[in-house]
C-alpha cells in the first residue's frame, strides 16, 4: 500500500512540475517577445514585428494624447511606418512586466520608456502597455496591444540622435 500511495505522490507532484515549468516556459517566451517588440521597432524592422502579431484580427491602440489604432496586420504595419515618418530617432525600452497566463491566451502589462527626435519634433514619455496575448503553432503573439501614457514631455533637448546602423 505505501509504494501505491508513494508512486501516487510522486506521479501528482511530477504533475505539478511539469505544470510550472510550463508557466515558468510560457512567461519568459511573454517577456521575451515584448523584448522582440522593442527591438524590431528600434532597428526598424517591419518584417520582425509583423511576426509578433497575432494572426486572426490584431489589434494596436494607442491612447491619448497621441491616439492612432490599427486592426490586422498589413494595418499595424502601416501604423508603425507611418510613426517612423514622425520621428527620425526613437528608441523604446520595455522594463518590469506582469503576466497572467490562462491556458492559451494570457494578459500581460509592461512599463516602457521611449525617447524620439524628428524635424523639430520630441519626444520623451513614460507609458504602460496592456496587452492580450494568444498561443499558436509559433509561440504567443499578440493580439491586442493598448498603450497609455503616463508621462509625456515634447520640449526640446539636446543631444545628438544615430539611426541603427546594419550589421555586417
Amino acid at each position: 500500500m505505501s509504494s501505491v500511495t508513494s508512486l501516487e505522490s510522486r506521479t501528482a507532484s511530477s504533475t505539478t512540475l511539469e505544470a510550472r515549468l510550463k508557466a515558468v516556459e510560457d512567461r519568459l517566451e511573454i517577456q521575451a517577445l515584448a523584448a522582440r517588440f522593442s527591438d524590431a521597432v528600434n532597428e526598424r524592422d517591419v518584417t520582425a514585428f509583423a511576426q509578433l502579431w497575432a494572426s486572426n484580427h490584431p489589434t494596436w491602440e494607442i491612447g491619448p494624447p497621441l491616439p492612432s489604432r490599427a486592426e490586422g496586420k498589413d494595418a499595424i504595419v502601416a501604423m508603425l511606418k507611418g510613426l517612423y515618418q514622425i520621428q527620425s530617432y526613437f528608441m523604446q525600452m520595455t522594463h518590469s512586466g506582469v503576466i497572467a497566463i490562462d491556458g492559451d491566451r494570457a494578459t500581460a502589462r509592461f512599463v516602457v520608456r521611449e525617447r524620439g527626435k524628428g524635424d523639430g519634433t520630441y519626444y520623451d514619455n513614460l507609458a504602460v502597455y496592456d496587452d492580450v496575448l494568444v498561443r499558436e503553432s509559433g509561440g504567443w503573439r499578440f493580439l491586442e496591444r493598448h498603450y497609455q501614457y503616463r508621462f509625456l514631455d515634447q520640449t526640446p533637448f539636446a543631444g545628438d540622435a544615430f539611426s541603427p546602423e546594419p550589421l555586417k
